[in-house]
């Protein structure tokens, strides 16, 4: 047998039991610039020659009489254990013998007798085509080692919500092999507790491709195979292929995280406290100077009690603050519902603020009805509320007027501080009541550090209330609360 030269780009095997198709079959591939490699009379030597020689492509005749494989079975045996495209040769077009060769999955049919232009546009196509196949395996092996060295579980599911891909991170996170994962639904993963508002987000991403999950960084709680659960950060992404919705998720355990957080948590809180204790004390002792119980004071020294008594109450402020925001996060901060007068809440809301409003020239407006509004509230968690907010609105507001409104609709009492202040942007709102706003720093220098609109909306959150605002840069805001009636049993 003669050595194969391999420097050739394209090698053939021809596979025909017929002496004077092989003939011309070779004449026509050596004038095109191919090499066969050889020629092979049934199925049996067609199988053999292709492990001998691995060819890049096998030119087969369908049917070959004296042979116990015929041409399919042998394209078959040779596409399942070498990957090596098949051309089938044939002179026979029926139904079964078409039905019989599309199982295997020939890369073409020429139809003897053929012409050369259309055997080397079959040869051409299918050398494409295995070239085009070859690189996406080859991508997609690329794409699999990555995905499977990373770190985070990466799970891939489908419109219907089925897993259609898991990685060995996610096997290691979940518990679950592929196989076992592999058209289970995504909310297996879930405790079923929790399993609602995801399947609602998920319906909504599929009918109107609007989501708050797509393109956010998503927290939740997640089960093990063994029932253990653990909290776990997640995103989204959706993409089509062939108008086919699919949806990729990142989830890593965050367990550690919640740790330190917590620990964290704990700090602030017992430092908070321990601090709020003296600066309490020192507010005392300087309201009592000021009152002229240690003696008459000078002018500067009075001058200088205020600046200290402003210095305190500010800290004092973000003492509170950071304690509000230490037992919101611990989840031990609660609330006592029960009948409050909405009259009543304003005016202690606001009679904090009452002095430092008037100081600035601010007119304070506040617009009552005559009749008692009853509400179900905390009525130290709204006071608390509604100061935030006031005490945001004079901070930014320079000229003009703070005006608190009080009204009822059908289901709440609302309250809204409306000012004639700076305003905000479009971006200033979407952060408007994120804990992230603790980052920015204060915004000026009146005091806070950025916490009591995060504040306020955690406690009307507890008390199944609502704050909403509207505001337009240099045009001033309006907050309001709603919060739901008092309804006798």
């Amino acid at each position: 047998m003669q050595p194969v030269d391999t420097h050739l780009p394209h090698r053939i095997l021809i596979v025909d039991d017929e002496v004077i198709i092989t003939a011309q079959l070779k004449e026509f591939l050596n004038a095109m610039g191919y090499q066969v490699v050889d020629v092979a009379n049934n199925g049996e030597e067609a199988v053999k020659k292709a492990r001998e020689y691995q060819p890049d492509i096998i030119l087969m005749d369908v049917v070959m009489p004296g042979s116990e494989l015929d041409g399919i079975t042998a394209a078959g045996l040779i596409r399942e254990e070498l990957d090596i495209p098949v051309i089938f040769l044939t002179a026979y077009g029926g139904e079964k013998i078409l039905e019989r060769a599309k199982s295997v999955e020939p890369y073409g049919f020429v139809i003897k007798p053929f012409q050369g232009d259309e055997l080397k546009a079959a040869i051409e196509v299918a050398l494409y085509r295995k070239h085009a196949e070859s690189e996406l395996k080859a991508s997609e092996e690329q794409y699999r080692s990555v995905v499977d060295s990373a770190t985070e579980a990466i799970i891939t599911i489908d419109i219907h919500m089925k897993v259609i891909f898991w990685n060995r991170a996610a096997e290691l996170m979940f518990g679950y092999s592929q196989i076992e994962a592999s058209n289970q639904p995504f909310t297996f993963l879930i405790p079923e507790r929790l399993q609602k508002n995801i399947v609602t987000q998920m319906d909504r991403m599929v009918l109107t491709e609007e989501s708050d999950f797509i393109g956010k960084t998503n927290e939740t709680i997640a089960i093990r195979k063994d029932g253990t659960e653990f909290p776990m950060e997640y995103s989204l992404a959706s993409w089509i292929i062939r108008d086919e919705i699919f949806f990729t998720i990142i989830a890593r355990n965050i367990t550690e995280r919640k740790k330190i957080e917590a620990m964290k948590s704990d700090f602030v809180s017992l430092v908070s406290h321990q601090l709020k204790t003296p600066v309490a004390g020192i507010l005392g002792c300087i309201d009592n100077m000021l009152k002229g119980l240690t003696g008459e004071l000078t002018p500067q020294q009075v001058e200088y009690m205020r600046v200290m008594q402003d210095i305190s109450k500010r800290n004092y402020r973000i003492i509170s603050d950071l304690l509000n925001i230490s037992r919101i996060e611990r989840g031990v901060i609660s609330v006592n519902l029960k009948a409050a007068n909405l009259n009543e809440i304003v005016e202690l809301g606001v009679r904090e603020h009452k002095d430092y409003i008037e100081n600035k020239g601010l007119a304070l407006n506040i617009m009552k009805p005559d009749t008692n509004i009853t509400v179900m509230a905390d009525q130290d968690k709204m006071v608390e509320a509604l100061n935030n907010v006031v005490h945001n609105a004079y901070k930014f507001t320079d000229k003009g007027s703070i005006t608190v409104l009080v009204k009822k609709t059908r289901e709440y009492g609302t309250i809204e501080v409306i000012d004639t202040g700076r305003g905000m942007s479009g971006n200033d709102l979407n952060d408007l009541f994120q804990r992230t706003q603790i980052l920015k720093g204060a915004a000026s220098v009146d005091g806070g550090c950025g916490l009591g609109l995060y504040i306020a909306q955690e406690f009307m959150q507890l008390q199944k209330g609502k704050i909403l605002v509207k505001s337009k840069l240099g045009e001033g805001s309006r907050f309001t609360f709603e919060i739901p009636l008092y309804k006798e049993n």
